[in-house]
């Protein structure tokens, strides 16, 4: 009988904590998880792998732009794989306001995998980067202009 991973409904709850920040959301990563965003020209492509990697490199950049003391929202568009399937596909659409008062509307797709313990052990990336390098753009001149780092 093959293994049961986690669910369309529990991979929706998991992407869900994503919302307001990351600190929920890592706790379901596996701690050697390898995470490819998927690009070439924008800032955040690449591999790595570990779980102080995700939160330190990775998920940092969103902290760096994004303010996360306004509304946001993580809306799960849909989820295919999931159950007896150790692959799933997440696909979401993030709004809320950069740090530079910016509306944010970030449509993106995860490829997962889970290991047996139901936690993410590799995640694929395939972010909207052109919308993304802007965002870091307008960031960088925002923090300029106000003499902030």
């Amino acid at each position: 009988m093959p293994a049961s991973y986690p669910s369309i409904h529990e991979i929706e709850e998991i992407f869900q904590k994503g919302e307001g920040g990351h600190e929920g959301f890592i706790d379901h990563f596996d701690p050697k998880v390898q995470l490819t965003v998927v690009g070439h020209d924008h800032h955040l492509a690449g591999e790595s792998s570990g779980l102080d990697t995700l939160k330190d490199d990775h998920f940092a950049h969103f902290a760096e732009i994004m303010d996360f003391s306004k509304p946001n929202k993580v809306e799960i568009v849909r989820v295919i794989g999931g159950g007896e399937s150790p692959w799933a596909c997440v696909e979401v659409v993030a709004t809320g306001k950069s740090k530079a008062g910016k509306k944010v509307h970030h449509e993106c797709c995860f490829v997962v995998r889970f290991n047996m313990e139901g936690k993410i052990s590799k995640l694929r990336a395939y972010y909207d980067s052109a919308h993304m390098d802007e965002h870091v753009k307008v960031h960088k001149e925002h923090q300029a202009k106000n003499g902030t780092t």
